[in-house]
């Protein structure tokens, strides 16, 4: 399938990415950005990731056939209804956030019957950002989810998955509050733990000897702690509820390891540790 123009509505890591892949892709007549930062616009024309940019909305969505939303989750919604206010009927609107309940209740049920929005995200991403760090492989391979409803319209639904097939993304689909769950889980929480992690060795009165020593373990596990605070915050707190379950049930398996240590007990403490390991295996596979 072939378009004639897609626009993405933020030019970050994600959404500088998408627009360097699809526009490679040969399957985008035109593919445009739309960010408030020029120098973002400026260095993505300049490189060749979009074909025209601005920092108005409206430019971007006239004639578009699918609007990307690439921005923090938190103002992902807003930005839908701009776009809605503008599109023009048919328009696919679809988005690359990592928290999906609240974003498609809250756009489905105010996005006007002649549009049309499937919540996406993608699984991938670095601890890099902006623009400057696009890749167009990003999402080689990897999955995308989306979260169609009872509402969403099969030809639009196709159109997506279309856009993400072309990029290389393997499609899977999920209902939203699963998504929110299942990801508070395997992405939310890792984030929360790395932020943790980092602070409480940096709290310790031999921080630099510490961090002077730090092996590849500490490096491999905390590079996530390096990913931009300011979109993490929108992500903890847009799927709140969840993320504060999934941290109660880390604290579980934390205060479980300590017990277990504080008590000298080493046959449960192997068995634990073992378990862990088995789970990993298993996933490695």
């Amino acid at each position: 399938m072939s378009f004639s123009k897609i626009t993405i509505i933020g030019l970050g890591l994600m959404g500088g990415s998408l627009a360097c892949a699809l526009k490679k892709s040969g399957r985008v007549g035109e593919v445009f950005g739309v960010d408030l930062d020029e120098k973002a616009l400026d260095y993505a024309v300049r490189e060749g990731i979009i074909d025209n940019g601005s920092k108005e909305i409206e430019e971007g969505v006239n004639h578009s056939e699918v609007v990307v939303i690439a921005t923090y989750v938190g103002i992902i919604p807003q930005v839908a209804m701009s776009v809605a206010s503008i599109a023009s009927k048919g328009t696919i609107i679809t988005d690359v956030g990592s928290v999906k309940g609240k974003i498609v209740k809250e756009i489905e049920d105010r996005l006007p019957s002649h549009l049309h929005f499937i919540g996406g995200h993608p699984i991938a991403g670095t601890e890099r950002s902006g623009v400057w760090a696009s890749d167009l492989r990003l999402f080689k391979g990897t999955r995308c989810i989306l979260t169609p409803t009872l509402k969403t319209q099969p030809e639009a639904l196709s159109k997506v998955k279309s856009l993400w097939e072309s990029v290389g993304a393997r499609i899977f689909s999920m209902d939203a509050e699963t998504h929110d769950r299942v990801f508070s889980f395997v992405s939310h929480l890792p984030h929360v733990v790395a932020y943790a992690l980092v602070n409480s060795v940096a709290s310790q009165r031999e921080r630099d000897n510490m961090l002077d020593f730090a092996g590849g373990g500490l490096r491999d596990y905390t590079r996530i702690g390096a990913s931009s605070p300011d979109m993490w915050s929108d992500i903890f707190l847009m799927n709140r509820e969840n993320v504060l379950g999934s941290i109660r049930e880390f604290k579980k398996a934390l205060e479980k390891i300590e017990e277990l240590i504080a008590k000298e007990d080493l046959r449960k403490l192997k068995e634990e540790l073992d378990k862990a390991v088995r789970i990993k295996r298993n996933m490695d596979k």
